[in-house]
């Protein structure tokens, strides 16, 4: 029988503590998910998934600029004449390591 809580919980952070890294992956592996069954691309804006991991903005930043330098995370570039656009984000799905982290995402979820 399933908790009612367990659904909100970090699955990632159960196996591999609750770090800054970990959390974001997480939130964005969730978010792969959703676009593979829906069918459609998902764009997150980056503050949000930082607010939703209960971290920094700060530390945040600096997890997405790694995945972004490493090629595991896309950003969407919004034309805008605000000081501080938005970031949008969504993990590289065509990158081999993000599609086996999706496919032990999946696998971790279930045994959880």
């Amino acid at each position: 029988m399933s908790h009612p809580s367990r659904k909100s919980s970090f699955y990632l952070t159960k196996l591999f503590g609750s770090s800054v890294n970990i959390k974001i992956l997480e939130i964005l592996l969730r978010n792969a998910l959703e676009e593979q069954i829906e069918g459609k691309t998902l764009w997150r804006n980056f503050s949000n998934i930082a607010s939703q991991a209960k971290v920094a903005k700060s530390s945040g930043k600096r997890i997405l600029d790694q995945l972004l330098q490493n090629d595991f995370v896309e950003e969407k570039i919004i034309e805008t004449h605000a000081q501080s656009p938005p970031r949008m984000v969504r993990l590289n799905s065509e990158h081999p390591a993000v599609v086996e982290l999706i496919f032990f995402f999946k696998k971790v979820r279930g045994f959880l």
